[in-house]
C-alpha cells in the first residue's frame, strides 16, 4: 500500500472518528434537518474567513515589525522578502491544514444529522467510500480521474495535455495556493502604486483573501452536501424517472444512459460520485440495438440532467459537458429538473411532479 493511500485512510479514520465523538443527533424532521445544515454550511464559511483574516494579519503584522529594519540597506530588503515569504507559506500551509479539518468535521457533523449509517461511511474502496469523496471535496478536487465501469476521463486530453497534467500534480496545493496570493499581492503593488510598503500591500490584500476562504468554503460545502445527499437523493431520483425499476430497464434504454454520462465524463475529465452510484447499477450488461424513440430519449436527458445538477460546483467544463443534453431536453424542463433537484438538496424537498 502506497504512502498516498496509508494517508487516504488515516484521515477516513480520523473522520469516522469525529463522526462517533460529535454531540450532533439525528434530526428525522426534513425542515428542521435543513435548518441544522445551513447553520453548519454558514458557520463553515465564518470560521473560513476568520481563518483567512488571522492568517493575513499575521504576515501584515511580521512585515511591519520588519519595515524599520528592511529600509537600513538593499540587503536588508532581500533578506526581509525572503523571511516573510518563507513565513508566508508556512502560514498558508497551516491556513489550508485548518480548513480541511474544518471542513471534513463539518462534512461528519452533517451526516450525522443527515442519519447516514455508520457501515456506508466505513467503506474504503473508490467506487462506495463516501468518506473518500468528501476528502476530494475538502481539497477541492472535483471527482475520481481513473478509468472505471469502461470510462476513462481522461481519454479525450491527448497526449500533450496528459504531459502536462502530469507536470501539474507535481505542484502541490500548498505551493499553488501561496504563489495564487503572492500573485495578488504583486498585482495590488502594482495597482496601487511603488509608494506602498509590504506591509500596506498585506493588510490592504486582507479582505480579497477573506472573500476568497469564505466563498471557497461555500462552494466546498455545497459540494460535500451534495455527495452526502447522494446516498439518499439517487435513489429517489432513478424511482422517480424509472418508476418502473432500473433493473427493469430495456438495454437500449440503459445503453443511452451510459453513453450520456460517459460524454459528461470525457468533457469534464472526472467521475463525480452520484454519477459513480448510477454506473455502479447500471451494470455491464449495456449492449442494445433497438433505436431510442423521442419519449424515452427526453427520459434519460431529464435523468441526466437531474444527476448533473446535484453536483454542488458547476465548473465551465461541467456546463459544456451537459450543454447539449439541456438543449436537447428544452430549456423550461431543464430549469424545472434543476429547480427541482436544488430544492432536494437544500431544501430536502421530495419529488412530486411527474417525469414520465
Amino acid at each position: 500500500m502506497t504512502k498516498k493511500e496509508n494517508m487516504k485512510r488515516w484521515v477516513i479514520n480520523r473522520f469516522l472518528r469525529t463522526l462517533k465523538n460529535t454531540k450532533e443527533e439525528p434530526i428525522k424532521d426534513r425542515k428542521s434537518a435543513d435548518n441544522r445544515l445551513d447553520k453548519l454550511c454558514l458557520l463553515a464559511v465564518i470560521r473560513a474567513g476568520l481563518i483567512g483574516a488571522i492568517s493575513g494579519m499575521s504576515i501584515s503584522l511580521l512585515a511591519y515589525s520588519l519595515e524599520s529594519w528592511e529600509s537600513i540597506n538593499d540587503s536588508n530588503q532581500i533578506f526581509s522578502a525572503v523571511v516573510i515569504g518563507v513565513v508566508g507559506i508556512i502560514i498558508t500551509s497551516i491556513e489550508l491544514l485548518i480548513l480541511y479539518r474544518d471542513s471534513l468535521n463539518t462534512a461528519a457533523r452533517m451526516s450525522k444529522v443527515l442519519d447516514i449509517p455508520e457501515s456506508e461511511l466505513s467503506k474504503i474502496d473508490i467506487e462506495q467510500s463516501l468518506p473518500r469523496w468528501l476528502i476530494y471535496a475538502a481539497m477541492g478536487a472535483p471527482g475520481y480521474r481513473g478509468k472505471l465501469f469502461g470510462i476513462n476521463p481522461l481519454e479525450k486530453i491527448g497526449k500533450y495535455g496528459l504531459f502536462f497534467r502530469k507536470i501539474l500534480t507535481k505542484i502541490r496545493v500548498v505551493g499553488s495556493a501561496s504563489l495564487f496570493k503572492a500573485i495578488i499581492r504583486r498585482i495590488w503593488v502594482r495597482m496601487i502604486g511603488r509608494v506602498a510598503t509590504r506591509a500596506t500591500v498585506n493588510l490592504l490584500a486582507l479582505p480579497v483573501f477573506i472573500f476568497l476562504n469564505m466563498l471557497g468554503m461555500r462552494h466546498t460545502m455545497n459540494e460535500m452536501r451534495s455527495r452526502l445527499m447522494g446516498y439518499e437523493l439517487t435513489p429517489k431520483i432513478i424511482n422517480h424517472a424509472f418508476p418502473e425499476g432500473f433493473e427493469n430497464l430495456p438495454r437500449h434504454l440503459k445503453k443511452a444512459i451510459h453513453e450520456g454520462f460517459s460524454e459528461q465524463i470525457m468533457i469534464s475529465r472526472y467521475i463525480h460520485p452520484n454519477q459513480i452510484r448510477i454506473l455502479e447499477l447500471l451494470g455491464d450488461d449495456i449492449e442494445g440495438t433497438k433505436k431510442i424513440t423521442k419519449m424515452e430519449q427526453k427520459r434519460v436527458d431529464r435523468f441526466l440532467v437531474a444527476i448533473s445538477t446535484m453536483s454542488g460546483k458547476r465548473t465551465l467544463r461541467h456546463s459544456k459537458s451537459i450543454k447539449k443534453i439541456e438543449n436537447r431536453l428544452g430549456l423550461k424542463e431543464t430549469e424545472l429538473v434543476k429547480k427541482e433537484v436544488w430544492d432536494a438538496i437544500h431544501d430536502l424537498k421530495s419529488f412530486e411532479r411527474e417525469w414520465t
